[in-house]
């Protein structure tokens, strides 16, 4: 990792440095905004390095430091600190710990308050519904279902009844016969993405819940969580079913997982049909 602007880890390019970044954020933010920082007679706009020293509860010395570039030791919690004095945005968090630790922060910020994280629901029904004759569904992070076209009901009628798409796939008798190789190729899979989200996430109630109810009521799930795998998501995997919608004939379907690039707690899925010879490949 480079302070001074070279590449970073996951082959971010050369930019601005972080003594640069960090004083165009001071000097933008609004001291205005801070109860009792804004005292009368004040001339200068933006903050001073005292006051981010401060509100971070840190040295004013060590952060002057900090701004020349000098390099130190950057906890979490000082960077959310200094992202939350600094009023800066996901994507100006995201570059504060690219360049202080060469990585990006592990876990998502709250949504800005005022900005939309979510599609429009005419939009995202529209989008669900443009994708016939594909079945497609939307999930929120803890993978409820909050829309889905006409195929993704013909296929699936459990989605009618407000469905939890994991607790229907690891839970229910049915899913282990209409989900070919139902173990290896689905809830191995699916358990991994739980724990994935659940790492990412770790303060989301739903999560928490969605984890206490799938392994509170399945031995053999507890047992495949004890493997300890993680899965980021499935998009491209090459899965089979056997739905009564197709009267016990198999059909290979190719997963394409989206997210919207307002939210990262909302994800959207597409079954393509593949024919045989293209399963084979």
């Amino acid at each position: 990792m480079d302070s001074r602007g070279g590449p970073v880890e996951g082959g971010e390019p050369a930019g601005e440095s972080l003594p640069e970044l960090l004083r165009a954020w001071r000097k933008r933010a609004n001291p205005r905004r801070i109860p009792g920082l804004v005292s009368v007679g004040r001339r200068s706009e933006g903050l001073t390095q005292r006051d981010v020293a401060r509100l971070t509860g840190v040295s004013e010395r060590w952060y002057r430091e900090l701004e020349r570039g000098n390099e130190a030791q950057y906890s979490s919690d000082f960077l959310d600190r200094l992202a939350s004095v600094l009023e800066l945005s996901p994507a100006e968090r995201r570059a504060l710990y690219l360049r202080a630790l060469g990585h990006p922060p592990a876990v998502a910020v709250a949504p800005e308050a005022g900005r939309a994280t979510e599609v429009d629901e005419e939009l995202l029904q529209r989008f669900l519904d443009a994708q016939v004759p594909n079945p497609a569904f939307a999930t929120d992070l803890a993978w409820n279902v909050i829309g889905y076209n006409g195929p993704l009901a013909d296929w699936f009628p459990w989605v009618a009844r407000q469905a939890n798409q994991m607790k229907w796939a690891l839970l229910e008798p049915e899913a282990r016969e209409q989900l070919v190789d139902w173990e290896q190729d689905w809830a191995r899979p699916f358990l991994g993405q739980i724990r994935y989200e659940r790492a990412h996430h770790p303060e989301d109630a739903a999560l928490r819940e969605l984890e206490r109810d799938i392994l509170g009521q399945s031995p053999e799930v507890r047992e495949m969580w004890g493997r300890r795998e993680m899965t980021e998501h499935s998009h491209g995997d090459l899965r089979r079913l056997r739905l009564p919608y197709h009267q016990g004939r198999e059909v290979a379907v190719r997963i394409v997982a989206l997210r919207p690039m307002r939210s990262d707690r909302l994800r959207v899925v597409v079954l393509m049909e593949v024919d045989r010879e293209s399963a084979r490949s």
